[in-house]
């Protein structure tokens, strides 16, 4: 079984060692042959792009599902689940049974769908991203001050939730079950991916998780640490204690600073 080019038995979590800070992967992908000319139109009879048509689900409110023509013909259906995770479904008319969800990026604060990145719409999958429950800048935080709920939902239960919903819309519009559900993210995705291996097993059948972003404390304090000594003390590198920092032996003189400030770029 393939998807977007990767072998996937079971469920898979593929690490890619990449920088933290990097927001989006690179992974090739291999276009799924859609269903059947007879399998569609059979599906195609019992679809309908409406509000009407999708069932009502508990916690769930549906605000809009349009027909759109790019950059192909799909349902497009967005919602939120309980008080603020947004999220957005897409429903190709050409479906090849198939749910690709795609992950996030920084701290998200809108919705993200890193499958469409992959071609995933254009192969045939029905997919989906949400913003992991509130709205702002994806490198800003201030949102999760002094609210348990936002914080819950972006550890884990908006990505969670988002695919249980999701599978559900899928199942009611087309009239037929899902053959397979996947899961891909990089960064934040990444971290997001490892969480659903973790909590939530059965909600994918294959899970790629590139360059997870997941210890979050040691990892932002560390980048912040080092950014504000660069930023303060950019004239006054001699101490390399002061970054607790001790560079290895042979660094050229002329990137004895950068190596100071952001010795993870320097590669003897």
């Amino acid at each position: 079984m393939r998807i977007f080019g990767m072998r996937i038995n079971q469920v898979r979590v593929c690490f890619v060692l990449l920088a933290l800070a990097a927001l989006v992967g690179a992974c090739g992908y291999d276009k799924d042959v859609p269903a059947s000319q007879e399998d569609l139109s059979v599906t195609q009879m019992n679809m309908a792009c409406s509000l009407g048509s999708l069932p009502e689900l508990p916690d769930v409110r549906i605000t809009s599902a349009t027909p759109e023509a790019v950059p192909v013909p799909h349902c497009k259906v967005t919602g939120v689940i309980g008080t603020e995770t947004n999220f957005e479904l897409l429903l190709p008319d050409n479906w090849n049974g198939k749910f690709a969800m795609g992950g996030g990026a920084g701290f998200v604060g809108q919705v993200i769908n890193s499958a469409l990145a992959y071609g995933a719409l254009q192969s045939g999958y029905a997919t989906a991203g949400t913003d992991t429950g509130h709205a702002g800048h994806p490198v800003a935080a201030n949102w999760a001050h002094n609210n348990l709920e936002r914080l819950v939902s972006f550890g884990h239960q908006a990505v969670h939730r988002t695919a249980v919903n999701s599978k559900a819309l899928i199942n009611a519009y087309y009239q037929k079950d899902i053959t397979n559900s996947y899961f891909t993210g990089c960064s934040r995705g990444g971290g997001q991916a490892l969480m659903e291996a973790q909590r939530y097993p059965a909600d994918f059948d294959g899970i790629v998780a590139g360059a997870p972003a997941y210890n979050w404390t040691n990892g932002l304090a560390a980048s912040t640490t080092l950014n504000v000594a660069a930023a303060s003390y950019t004239n006054d590198i001699g101490d390399a204690s002061f970054y607790g920092v001790i560079l290895p032996d042979g660094v050229p003189a002329d990137q004895q600073e950068h190596a100071y400030t952001s010795p993870i770029w320097y590669t003897p």
